[in-house]
């Protein structure tokens, strides 16, 4: 289930909220003044699982921090 950033124009408060996809989000109520006139933010999302190409830790590309020893770095994998 994603979780939703909202912005409620009653109060201006923002908060997340866990929803089923099927969840009509029009019914969203503010969690802290209870109002339905809530605006759903943009938000970024994050996925989970092998890593791909496009990493920022790359270990293709060299080493990405300080502490990396040959193969054996926690951090960055390199």
């Amino acid at each position: 289930m994603p979780i939703y950033e909202f912005t409620c124009r009653a109060c201006g408060k923002s908060f997340d909220k866990l929803c089923s996809i099927k969840e009509n989000l029009a019914d969203v109520e503010c969690v802290h003044c209870s109002a339905k006139n809530v605006v759903k933010k943009m938000s970024s999302f994050a996925t989970s699982g092998p890593r791909t190409s496009f990493d920022f830790n790359d270990s293709s590309s060299g080493s990405s921090c300080s502490s990396c020893s040959s193969g054996s770095c926690s951090t960055c994998n390199h």
